[in-house]
């Protein structure tokens, strides 16, 4: 007799964000908009196109990803992982009643000992791998004996509607890959594709009821999604520029909530796409920051090795979500606002004026400043910069017109300051 487990699903938890705006010889703001990456101007999606497979692009490599895999320790487990992935397009186009939502696939039996355990383990390690499963429910049922185990897995669409999205999907991806030029670096991949989600697909919230909303047919194809479709998206998105990443479970207050961990230039970093949409303009608040950042905001749970059968198996037939991959992040290079920014460790040797000129040239909308933690006080620095009485920065924006050669930049700025970011945004006037 089959026993079906219900993984729960995650849903996103409201956005809050925690910053402080102050300003300085300017016009009271609500918020900073950033008008050139507005909604209106995202890609719109022609669903009647399909394609039957990715065009990869010519400049990268795609990889597997194998971090749940990896962390697989018997070879029923591995055996396990390798069925379920033959078996996940074998639909019947069946329901068990009328009133499932969802279609069950073909039967299939794995000639191995394991337990429920392991085989839970095996479950989360494929969809830790493989986001473009995005057919596929996460409840199964199984049914184990000494020497096999019966597996069933779940799909939330007919074949037809499978083989239908599939190719809308790499039409999409296609499209996306396309726009890649040859020679961008890591850092500049995932910025790209952070950006693409961000200013094309739109945060659900929890009373909106839409279609594939989990998955990255949502995210990518209907252009709205929570977070496990932009964490999916984001995902696959980077295996196919060669670039590895894992999601990343965990919460914030009392709601679930998906983000990713990427590996840039050998150091892990996390990234929250979902929480750096906000709706009408996006930032980079959680692109790139260390753990300890992230802990400010997020609430990560705890690996499945953390439990007990007992702990981790409900009478109601749930199983706790789990993490199986919590990488440690501590590299600070590639921080965007660290790495795009200009970095202050001295408040007498820097290079600001010169980088200020520089954004000044470009007309760009916004100037960051990173604050090192290790040689700055972040206060005492923003005071010395920001401070209506004292207004330090008005010397950086008189040297970069110097350098320009031309009075460019008005000393009227607006000034958005995140002490926990180690950052201070400042939105440029130009004459």
């Amino acid at each position: 007799m089959f026993k079906r487990i219900i993984i729960p699903i995650l849903l996103v938890i409201s956005v809050m964000f925690s910053s402080c705006t102050g300003i300085v010889q300017v016009k009271k703001t609500s918020k900073i908009i950033n008008t050139n990456t507005n909604k209106s101007n995202s890609v719109k999606i022609d669903k009647s196109k399909l394609d039957k497979k990715i065009k990869f692009s010519p400049y990268y490599k795609k990889i597997s990803l194998t971090a749940g895999y990896d962390t697989l320790e018997s070879e029923s487990e591995r055996l396990v992982y390798k069925e379920i992935l033959a078996h996940c397009t074998d639909f019947t186009d069946e329901k068990e009643s009328s009133s499932d939502t969802n279609y069950k696939m073909e039967s299939f039996i794995v000639h191995c000992s394991i337990t429920r355990r392991q085989l839970a383990k095996s479950l989360f390690a494929v969809f830790q791998d493989n986001p473009q499963l995005f057919w596929l429910d996460e409840p199964y049922a199984y049914s184990i004996s000494d020497n096999y185990v019966s597996i069933r897995l779940y799909a939330t669409m007919t074949e037809a509607e499978y083989n239908k999205k599939m190719k809308q999907l790499n039409a999409v991806i296609n499209t996306i890959l396309s726009k890649l030029k040859k020679g961008m670096s890591e850092f500049e991949l995932e910025l790209y594709f952070h950006d693409y989600l961000v200013k094309n697909c739109k945060y659900l919230k929890d009373s909106e009821n839409k279609e594939d909303p989990y998955s990255i047919y949502g995210c990518l194809v209907n252009q709205s999604a929570v977070c496990m479709g932009y964490t999916s998206a984001f995902q696959l998105l980077l295996s196919y520029v060669g670039i590895e990443s894992v999601t990343v479970n965990g919460s914030n207050t009392d709601s679930g909530h998906i983000w990713n961990a990427v590996k840039i230039e050998g150091d892990w970093y996390y990234t929250d796409v979902t929480w750096d949409d906000t709706g009408d303009f996006f930032m980079y608040d959680n692109f790139n920051i260390t753990t300890k950042q992230l802990k400010k905001t997020h609430k990560l749970v705890p690996k499945m090795t953390a439990y007990s059968d007992d702990e981790l198996f409900s009478e109601d037939g749930t199983i706790k979500t789990v993490n199986l991959v919590i990488p440690k992040c501590t590299a600070t290079k590639y921080n965007y606002y660290k790495y795009k920014g200009s970095v202050l460790s001295d408040i007498s040797d820097n290079n600001m004026a010169e980088d200020l000129a520089k954004a000044a040239k470009n007309r760009e909308e916004y100037f960051y400043i990173y604050v090192d933690p290790d040689t700055m006080n972040y206060k005492m620095t923003y005071n010395r910069l920001f401070d209506k009485n004292i207004f330090g920065f008005s010397d950086y924006i008189k040297e970069a017109n110097s350098i320009l050669g031309s009075e460019v930049l008005m000393s009227a700025v607006t000034v958005t300051k995140k002490k926990d970011l180690n950052t201070i945004t400042v939105e440029l006037q130009y004459i």
